[in-house]
Order: C-alpha cells, then sequence, then structure tokens
C-alpha cells in the first residue's frame, strides 16, 4: 500500500472507531473500487462489516467483486438476503456467479428469484459449469450480430447494446445456427463503409472457447494469440459467452500463487482462511510429516553405514555440503519443468529434448562442482583419496538430482496429478536419500584408502 493509502487508511480507521460512518464513506468517494478493496482487506471483520453497510449499491458491487474470497466471506455472512441481491442484479454475470458460489445453495436460490428473470437464467448458466472451466470465468454479456448485417446496422445496435458492456473490444459475428463464423473490431467497424455487411470485413481466424477447457489451456491461448477477448461456444459451436482478457489475468495469478504455495507444501485455500491457524496447519502439516518420513528413511541409512562412519569419521563433514548442493540442483530443475509444463513450453510428446538439455546441464554443473569439492576437501585434509571419493560423489549426487528433477514432475503430470506438489516434499526426499545412497556407496569403496 502506497503512502497515501495507508493514511487514507488510518483516517478511515479512525472514523471507524469514532461511528463517524458519513465520514468514513466520504473518505472513500474519489477512490477506484479495486483501491477501496486494499483499505477493506487492512480493516478486522468488525470494521469491514460496519463500513460495507454504509456503501451505496453501486459502490458496494464493485468493491465487492474486487475483494479476496476471505473478505468476500466475512462481508457476506452479515448481509441480508436482499441487499444481496441488490449487489448481484448490479454485477457482470461472471461475477455475480463467482459471488453466488460462495453462499449456501439455499441462499443463492432466493437470491436468484428475487433478480431479473433474465439475469437469473443467465447466472444459474454459469453456476452449472466447473469453476476451473472456460464455462466458470466466462460472462454472458457479449454482443453478437448476425452476419448479414451492415455496419451501420451493427453501429447501431452497438449503440443500443454496449453501454453496459465492460472490455467491449470486439463484436462477434454469428450464423442463423448461433454459431461463431468470425469477429469485427471496433476499430474495424468505425474505419469500414456503412454499406458494408460484417461478412465482407469480418475476421474469419476468430479463435473460439470450449466451454469445458480447462482454465489454464484458455490463459496460454489469450498469451499465444495475444487475445482481447474470445467467444465460449458448446459442443455444437454455438455461441454461450465471452472471456476477456482481465478474466484471464485473474486466472494466471490464481495459478501462479497455486503453483508457488503448493511447491511450498501447503494449499491455496491458505489465503482464504486469513489467520484461523486451525485450518491452515492442517494443509501445512500433511507435507511436513511427509517430510518427517523422509528425514527419518535418510537416518536409518546413514545407520546402515554406520561401519564406514565410524572408521572414517572425516566422511561426516561432507555429508552438509553434499545433500545441500543436492537439494538446490533439484529444485533448479523441478521449478524449471514444473513452470514449463504449466505454461506448455514443455511438451510431453517431446520430452526427450529436456531430459537431454538437463542432462547436459546437470554434466556441467556436476563436474565443476565435483572437482572444486574435491580439490577442496584433498587441500582441507591432505588426503588426495578422500578428495577423489568426495569429488565423485558430488558429481554422482548433482547429476541423479538434476535428473530427478526433471522426471518426477513428468511423471506425476502423466498420472493426471498436479506436478507443482512435487516440487518440495518428494523431491526433497528422493533428493536425500539417493545422495546419502550415492556418498556412502562410493565413500565406502575407498574406505581403506581414507580411514586413518
Amino acid at each position: 500500500m502506497t503512502k497515501e493509502g495507508s493514511n487514507t487508511l488510518s483516517l478511515l480507521k479512525a472514523e471507524l472507531n469514532q461511528n463517524r460512518l458519513v465520514a468514513a464513506v466520504q473518505l472513500l468517494t474519489d477512490l477506484h473500487p479495486a483501491d477501496i478493496a486494499d483499505l477493506f482487506e487492512a480493516l478486522d471483520e468488525h470494521e469491514k462489516k460496519k463500513l460495507f453497510r454504509e456503501l451505496d449499491i453501486d459502490t458496494a458491487s464493485d468493491v465487492i467483486a474486487e475483494l479476496s474470497e476471505f473478505s468476500q466471506d466475512q462481508i457476506l455472512a452479515d448481509l441480508s438476503h436482499q441487499r444481496l441481491g441488490e449487489i448481484v442484479d448490479e454485477l457482470d454475470s461472471d461475477d455475480a456467479a463467482d459471488l453466488l458460489a460462495s453462499v449456501p445453495d439455499e441462499v443463492a436460490e432466493e437470491v436468484l428469484a428475487s433478480i431479473d428473470v433474465e439475469d437469473s437464467r443467465e447466472v444459474r448458466r454459469l453456476l452449472a459449469y466447473d469453476e476451473e472451466t472456460a464455462g466458470g470465468i466466462m460472462q454472458a454479456e457479449l454482443l453478437a450480430v448476425a452476419q448479414e448485417a451492415t455496419i451501420a446496422d451493427t453501429i447501431k445496435h452497438v449503440r443500443e447494446y454496449g453501454k453496459e458492456l465492460e472490455g467491449l473490444a470486439n463484436i462477434f459475428v454469428i450464423n442463423s445456427d448461433q454459431q461463431v463464423v468470425g469477429q469485427v473490431s471496433l476499430r474495424q467497424l468505425i474505419l469500414s463503409e456503412p454499406a458494408d455487411t460484417l461478412s465482407q470485413i469480418m475476421d474469419t481466424t476468430v479463435r473460439t472457447i470450449p466451454v469445458a477447457m480447462d482454465q489454464e489451456d484458455v490463459a496460454r491461448m489469450f498469451q499465444k494469440y495475444d487475445l482481447l477477448s474470445a467467444p465460449v461456444i458448446e459442443s455444437d459451436g454455438s455461441l454461450v459467452g465471452r472471456i476477456t482478457i482481465d478474466d484471464v489475468i485473474d486466472i494466471i495469478e490464481e495459478e501462479i500463487s497455486e503453483d508457488v504455495l503448493r511447491m511450498a507444501g501447503t494449499h491455496e485455500d491458505e489465503l482464504v482462511y486469513g489467520d484461523q491457524i486451525w485450518k491452515i496447519s492442517r494443509f501445512r502439516l500433511p507435507w511436513l510429516l511427509i517430510t518427517l518420513v523422509g528425514g527419518l528413511l535418510t537416518g536409518y541409512l546413514l545407520w546402515l553405514f554406520k561401519v564406514a562412519l565410524a572408521d572414517a569419521i572425516v566422511l561426516v563433514t561432507f555429508v552438509p555440503v553434499i545433500m545441500a548442493l543436492g537439494g538446490s540442483v533439484a529444485i533448479q530443475s523441478t521449478t524449471i519443468t514444473v513452470r514449463g509444463l504449466a505454461t506448455g513450453a514443455i511438451d510431453l510428446q517431446r520430452i526427450g529434448r529436456t531430459v537431454y538439455k538437463e542432462t547436459r546441464v546437470g554434466l556441467l554443473m556436476a563436474l565443476a562442482c565435483g572437482f572444486t569439492l574435491g580439490i577442496a576437501a584433498e587441500i582441507w585434509h591432505q588426503n588426495p583419496v578422500l578428495g577423489l571419493a568426495v569429488g565423485i560423489s558430488m558429481a554422482g549426487v548433482i547429476m541423479v538430482a538434476s535428473l530427478m528433477g526433471t522426471l518426477i514432475p513428468v511423471a506425476f503430470q502423466r498420472l493426471g496429478i498436479d506436478p507443482a506438489v512435487s516440487s518440495g516434499p518428494f523431491v526433497t526426499i528422493a533428493n536425500d536419500i539417493t545422495g546419502i545412497v550415492i556418498y556412502l556407496s562410493i565413500s565406502s569403496a575407498f574406505l581403506k584408502y581414507i580411514a586413518p
């Protein structure tokens, strides 16, 4: 939050504490809904509810669409069904569907029964789709015109029906079966001759999005083709909605947050639960327990090699650096692989190219780190055989870590499991176990030359 925003927040809290609600609302008068939402996020639950009650319907609907799920849930718990219905009636269909998806079904039904029949029908239709598909993120409001229409008629249509349509970039062109056959940008529309028909000037290479397409694939399509908006179609090709670039930005932010949290061994719902420590702990604890089991397995392996460690205690001094470097290499490879799979930069059908690349990169890092650690071990302990054993072990651990960091996420992807979940606990455990086995196995082979 900016310094100006912090000052406004201080004044806002002071007015709310003194119950000067009119003055508090006045502070928000000239602010953008997104900036008002930022202020709401910084308030406690009681302050949020108190302030939201005083907002007019237009402002309330604009602000609630910008709030986090956590803040929305807090405010929704305090709203009467009538006021919720008024807010929903002001929202775009996609925002209305998102909001009603977070309230009990009986409340949603009551609200939908209280709003405009056409709006209610559109929101019900959106609620029927999976929330992470194109149907779940699209909005029903759009402009579609028959391909036989003239430019003059289309401009008249835009003036009549486009006033309430935000993010209007394209007019979709349809045939008699309501199927998309092209699109026309507003720029094309303005620059064309009034007597021309849409079929003469439309772009027939329009990218349509199947209603069941996963939202990540939608985002990739927008990125690949630099789209501002795109029509969503049913299996028969009929037009049912549109997705705009602002929807896609929200998807990208959501997916990145989800992957980062899963790589850390937690869950995206943690952001929803605020300071509810028991629920947050429930998300984190399973992964920590998995890591704990992995640590015990690593300790058991060390115990199996106790004879080697007892005869050459000097080997213990290199366990931390070998494990740390192996772990760092594995996480580097995993991060690149997970991100590549998420963005489509890595193709599962040509995974051999990625493995080959990581093998070469791993080999270079293995040679550099293995040579450096081997020299350091020889100088430190004045034992060239120890330096050789440590250097070979370091090189082997890095090579294996690099390959595991690539192959484990790919295996998860092929199994239909989000590869982000493998980045933290599973790669760490696999790397620790293989690292210890490689290091102590190689060291045991040279033991008689290392032991004093």
